[in-house]
């Protein structure tokens, strides 16, 4: 029976996975993201953007506002857990968009579930400019974290 804590197990089937899909990041570059406790990484992570539905903003502005998120997402797991950033950017950069029915006051819930959580969330507060008026939160990104902690957070709402 293997021992996936085992570094020498772990290291060369992580390598060999992400250079055997295709990815461009050879073992150079993913070495010091293997280099810790690999239980805090995962291969399986995401981000899921929620998206207010009850706003009537068009396809558009949901694209621009999920787009938002995403940004502010990667810039703060840079910042405050970057390794899980590089990993979720070397295996596919999953994103996954739901709705939410309940308004700011869903948002702001699912940002003090996701802390519960130590997964990191931003909410993007729309400047105004166009469909709605300044300062109203439209999206809250939540992730990138390991794929299951996610969808404790968010496993419930429905796709768009």
């Amino acid at each position: 029976m293997f021992d996936i804590s085992n570094h020498e197990f772990i290291t060369p089937f992580v390598v060999g996975l992400l250079i055997g899909t295709g990815a461009s990041y050879g073992y150079r570059n993913i070495r010091p993201l293997l280099s810790g406790p690999l239980n805090t990484l995962s291969l399986h992570n995401k981000l899921v953007l929620v998206v207010r539905n009850d706003l009537g903003m068009t396809k558009g502005k949901i694209a621009a506002q999920c787009s938002h998120a995403s940004v502010e997402c990667y810039k703060a797991a840079m910042q405050h857990k970057p390794q899980m950033a590089k990993m979720w950017l070397m295996t596919g950069q999953k994103k996954v968009v739901v709705s939410i029915k309940s308004g700011s006051k869903g948002l702001e819930e699912l940002s003090k579930v996701a802390k519960s959580h130590k997964v990191l969330s931003c909410i993007v507060y729309d400047a105004g400019a166009t469909q709605v008026k300044s300062g109203t939160p439209t999206v809250i990104g939540i992730g990138p974290a390991n794929s299951d902690v996610i969808d404790q957070i968010t496993g419930h709402l429905k796709l768009i």
